[in-house]
């Protein structure tokens, strides 16, 4: 006789759960893999162990906590995945601020530099640029008088 399709369908969710479980879950074989991305033997055993629990009926939580209680939470815990995360994020962050912080910096001299008179003047002779700005009729003023000494 064939098996009711119950319970076929009840085995397909279970390696299905198990499957994703073996797939997130740290392996505690080879650091910084998950069960199923490790190689060994014993991870393969560790599957076939996750596969009986879903079958059993026990759900996704139920599975991971028993994995845990096992090898402990420095193995098996994502705890230590979350501190990881969570330390790229603020390292990621504060670069960001700082190139940022850089950048403006950066693009900022060049105009600051034209506002205060440089031209390959030192930062010394920067305050008497600062008093204020030629006005375009004091220039043109100022073309006129420079055309009239060329003339002399």
């Amino acid at each position: 006789m064939s098996e009711p399709p119950a319970t076929h369908t009840q085995d397909l969710q279970a390696e299905a759960l198990a499957r994703d479980i073996a797939s997130d879950m740290p392996s505690p074989y080879c650091p910084g893999r998950s069960i199923a991305s490790c190689p060994s033997q014993p991870a393969r055993d560790l599957e076939d162990d996750i596969l009986a629990l879903a079958k059993e009926g026990r759900d996704r939580k139920e599975i991971e906590l028993a994995l845990v209680a096992r090898f402990g939470e420095e193995k098996m815990g994502k705890g230590q995945q979350t501190e990881v995360l969570v330390a790229i994020l603020i390292a990621a962050a504060v670069a960001l601020v700082f190139i940022v912080y850089a950048a403006r910096r950066w693009l900022r001299r060049p105009s600051d530099a034209s506002a205060a008179g440089f031209t390959g003047e030192s930062k010394q002779n920067a305050g008497a640029g600062d008093r204020g700005q030629a006005q375009p009729d004091e220039l043109d003023r100022l073309e006129d008088e420079l055309d009239e000494l060329d003339e002399l």
